[in-house]
């Protein structure tokens, strides 16, 4: 290694959150003989955006990581998703609220981290496996108006220097898990200043909270009669915006409002103003009480953050949100930072085995998935309308949860098997942007924005946007009508099977936005009409005013409008 260094390793973790935490636990036990580091600015983790983990964090955590009892002893296990909906004027009480969620636990069990508390605990973990972990240990020249081109040499053939309070540390392996701060995407610049979709939280803990099980007459509690709501991921849909509830203690919840400043930016910059918009809802209110106390305050101006390339045959990588930031629905960073994890652990182990040729192929892989990752996750400019209906939103939920469970959770259970295979026997000019990356996936989900934020347009020039946000309750086992999607987490995953999969998915979402339609309109269903007008095709851009206008005779006085 060139230059003088103060302290030496193999791998280098800036950044002891949660994404460097996991890596540095997951590289400790694959590759047990690699000297690892991880140094962090903080002493103590302060509480952050909070959010759910999904089936990919929990299969890793509890096969890669075994942190699986340390999890279910000290966090919530989730009940899964919920999702509640209300009246324009914002004052239903809960059991009034439409409601999607399960009936029973879901069969993939997730948990709902308390993020300072396992980041402080993974240290511990990481110090007692021999990983040295240095907090209060910062990169030099990384304030404000600096440059981290002081601190930072970057030289994968000889080995990176990064300049520390602690002193100069050489290391073969470099990793960048430092947030959005991340120094490394500074250096290089790899993030665009450019606000591709603004979105933007903010957020707060608060303790007193009424527990969701205690509020309600007996009948709605009795609706979810196995573990209740208390411990489900909880969020409140409006138009433009959505809350998320997300219990950390019997009595103290993590609550935040999530808003596309497209449409709507609520007075939300402090915490008393974030505490006074959520008493603007009436269950909110109720959930607070009389007595809620604000106990942290935090705030993001924009959620949507991409680095250009995240792994570098260089030996420099990014994972966490320093690589990628979005919306926080959906567990979105406990995946991300996941997947980059294995990621970055398959091109070390790589390299160590001296399998070089293999490396700009894996390097030029990984980056196309993560850019299809990212876009494919995007919200769209009417995505955050749509979410404030449950007609809108339970369509597209559908379509969102069985994509999910034919593609997602398969591929991560299985550590991107399929990814890994093309990445080793590919090279760098493949086709794979436009087959095994996700091409007509993400078009697929282009797509369903798109009939989405149509349909949301017919129903607004009838005002029938809030026409079933009052009274309903929706199963989410219902959305895997073909009773098959859920149980391919536990079968060898055939990837030829999943097109299809796809396409029957599709015919069940346009289905059930067109039927809406039709019974909005009064009209009658027609099967054969609908088939007959029907194009498979996603790609064919079929509007959904030609699949309605097709689909049934509409009564003439009540007729919803085409766009």
């Amino acid at each position: 290694m060139t230059g003088k260094a103060d302290l030496t390793c193999d791998a280098l973790i800036i950044g002891a959150g949660l994404a460097g935490g996991t890596l540095a636990r997951q590289l400790r036990l694959e590759q047990p003989d690699l000297d690892i580091m991880v140094i962090d600015k903080e002493t103590e983790f302060p509480p952050g955006l909070d959010e759910s983990s999904g089936e990919e964090f929990t299969n890793y955590a509890n096969r890669v990581l075994q942190l699986g009892p340390y999890l279910r002893k000290h966090h919530y296990v989730s009940s899964g998703m919920r999702f509640f909906f209300d009246s324009p004027d914002r004052d239903l009480t809960l059991e009034r609220m439409s409601e999607i969620g399960g009936r029973r636990p879901h069969p993939i069990p997730t948990y709902l981290i308390d993020r300072p508390t396992v980041e402080r605990d993974l240290c511990e973990m990481n110090r007692e496996s021999g990983v040295r972990v240095l907090l209060g240990t910062s990169v030099l020249n990384c304030g404000p108006g600096e440059s981290p081109a002081e601190a930072i040499t970057l030289d994968g053939r000889n080995g990176h220097l990064v300049r520390t309070t602690a002193g100069t540390i050489a290391c073969t392996w470099l990793v960048d898990a430092a947030g959005e701060a991340s120094p490394l995407t500074r250096l290089l610049d790899l993030v665009p200043e450019e606000d591709r979709n603004p979105i933007a939280a903010s957020w707060g803990r608060f303790d007193g909270c009424l527990s969701l099980d205690a509020l309600g007459d007996d009948a709605w509690r009795h609706r979810v009669p196995h573990w209740g709501r208390s411990s489900s991921m909880t969020y409140f849909m409006y138009r433009g915006y959505w809350i998320w509830l997300m219990p950390l203690s019997a009595s103290q919840y993590s609550i935040g409002v999530v808003f596309d400043r497209r449409h709507t930016e609520p007075s939300v910059g402090s915490g008393d103003e974030l505490a006074a918009f959520l008493r603007e809802h009436r269950a909110l209110r109720d959930i607070l009480g009389p007595d809620a106390k604000l106990r942290s305050f935090g705030t993001r101006e924009r959620l949507a953050r991409l680095a250009g390339q995240q792994f570098s045959e260089d030996r420099w990588f990014l994972t966490g949100n320093a690589a990628t930031v979005l919306d926080p629905m959906f567990a979105t960073s406990s995946w991300l930072f996941t997947e980059n994890n294995k990621l970055i652990g398959e091109f070390i182990a790589s390299d160590r085995e001296g399998k070089s040729a293999e490396l700009p192929s894996l390097v030029h892989h990984f980056d196309i998935r993560v850019r299809s990752r990212y876009e494919k996750l995007l919200n769209t400019d009417g995505h955050y309308i749509a979410r404030g209906s449950f007609d809108a939103w339970a369509a597209w939920l559908a379509l969102r949860t069985r994509v999910y469970y034919n593609r997602i959770v398969p591929d991560a259970l299985e550590d991107h098997r399929i990814l890994l295979q093309f990445a080793r026997t590919h090279g760098t000019d493949c086709p794979c942007d436009a087959t095994v990356m996700g091409g007509k996936l993400a078009r697929l989900l282009s797509s369903a924005d798109r009939l989405t934020e149509e349909f949301v347009e017919m129903v607004d020039c009838d005002e029938r946007f809030y026409a079933k946000n009052e009274g309903e309750f929706l199963d989410s086992a219902a959305f895997d009508q073909d009773e098959t999607l859920m149980s391919k987490v536990y079968e060898a995953r055939d990837w030829t099977l999943e097109v299809p999969a796809d396409e029957r998915t599709y015919e069940i979402f346009c289905r059930t936005l067109v039927q809406r339609l039709v019974e909005l309109s009064g009209g009658v269903w027609d099967e054969e009409r609908f088939t007959a007008v029907f194009d498979p095709d996603w790609d064919g851009h079929q509007s959904l005013a030609e699949m309605y206008e097709g689909a049934a005779e509409r009564a003439s006085t009540s007729a919803v409008s085409p766009a």
